[in-house]
């Protein structure tokens, strides 16, 4: 073969492997993530701190696919009341979702808030609760219905009443204002005090302007939003852990992923829930400890109280519950179900709900 030949027949082979391209391309696919609160509080942060990178750690390993993200923190892409409805219309693919505020979608979703005074164990919480999406399939099926997939859970340590002014007993709380998260507003009905609807990001200005008295507030939420500047008396009153959020992921994004991205997105799914979790309870402890170095009270509502409150409000669970069965779904069934998983474990609530 001559010279002219053999550069020819070189370049052909060079220009048939550009064409062909690298053997294992890397597939890169775009993803929207999400939440409504900024980035420093606990089930966002871990979105951030532990879901995406580890997301993109185990998809690095094998070399075949690349996410591309776009993320939108604190409310950039849609705010606590939007983000849910967010997703379902594909303005974002994966969010931390404030399920809290979607009680009218997600009823079932509240079982926890419509039960008060029970268990301040987080992983107890979490334990009963997962246990109970098992018993209850119709809890995961609500998500479908509006075009997501619900991938794990984010529960707020024990609830306490945070005001301006100290509260010994529950006559200090009447007609005072409250503000007070969706359900959680009645866990002072017919107490005295007025509840006003509002939300972590409303707080602060609502307490600082005389719009409130107080907050219902759980114990993480206190330090990091400085509250204790505006409302420097924490009264702890027990009135329970609270499964209040959910990571949820857009359906038809979803089924368009390849196997390999859902496997992955399905094992840290359960990761990120039991990062957020620990960090829930350590920013929990390190929250009060901020409220008290910089000046806020602590007390305890005396238990004859704290039974003097539970027994005011009126069932709320049964009212709640009689409401889903209307819709059509286990409303009756839930309560009943959630109730006997906790006496299966040897806790009772202040109130047996479900028997009264």
């Amino acid at each position: 073969m001559n010279t002219t030949k053999l550069i020819a027949s070189f370049a052909a082979v060079g220009m048939g492997l550009a064409m062909a391209g690298p053997a294992n391309a890397v597939e890169e696919i775009k993803i929207t993530a999400a939440s409504g609160l900024p980035s420093f509080s606990a089930g966002t942060g871990e979105v951030i701190n532990v879901f995406i990178p580890e997301v993109d750690k185990r998809l690095a390993a094998t070399g075949n696919y690349k996410i591309v993200w776009t993320t939108g923190w604190g409310g950039a892409i849609a705010n606590q009341f939007e983000l849910f409805e967010a997703i379902k219309d594909g303005l974002a693919d994966v969010g931390y979702v404030n399920t809290l505020f979607e009680g009218a979608k997600l009823p079932m979703e509240q079982v926890t808030y419509v039960t008060p005074f029970g268990a301040e164990d987080l992983d107890a919480v979490y334990d009963v609760f997962n246990a109970l999406r098992g018993k209850i399939p119709e809890m995961d099926q609500a998500y479908e219905k509006h075009n997501q997939y619900r991938k794990g859970i984010y529960g707020l340590t024990t609830y306490h009443f945070q005001s301006t002014f100290p509260i010994m007993s529950l006559k200090d709380i009447d007609g005072r204002k409250f503000g007070a998260p969706g359900l959680a507003s009645n866990w002072i009905k017919n107490t005295g005090a007025i509840a006003v609807a509002g939300s972590l990001s409303q707080y602060y200005n609502s307490l600082k302007t005389g719009v409130y008295d107080g907050i219902v507030i759980f114990e993480s939420g206190i330090g990091p939003f400085k509250f204790y500047e505006v409302a420097p008396h924490i009264t702890k009153v027990g009135i329970g852990s609270q499964i209040a959020s959910n990571v949820t992921f857009n359906k038809d994004k979803w089924d368009s992923l390849p196997d390999e991205v859902r496997e992955v997105m399905n094992e840290v799914s359960a990761i990120w829930q039991a990062a957020a979790k620990e960090r829930g309870r350590n920013d929990a402890a390190k929250s009060i400890n901020t409220a008290v170095t910089n000046g806020a009270t602590v007390t305890e509502l005396p238990r004859a109280e704290v039974v003097k409150l539970a027994n005011a409000v009126p069932n709320i669970a049964k009212q709640w519950a009689a409401t889903i069965d209307e819709k059509g779904l286990p409303g009756t069934k839930l309560l009943a179900t959630y109730m006997q998983l906790w006496r299966d474990r040897g806790v009772d609530h202040a109130r047996a709900w479900d028997k009264e």
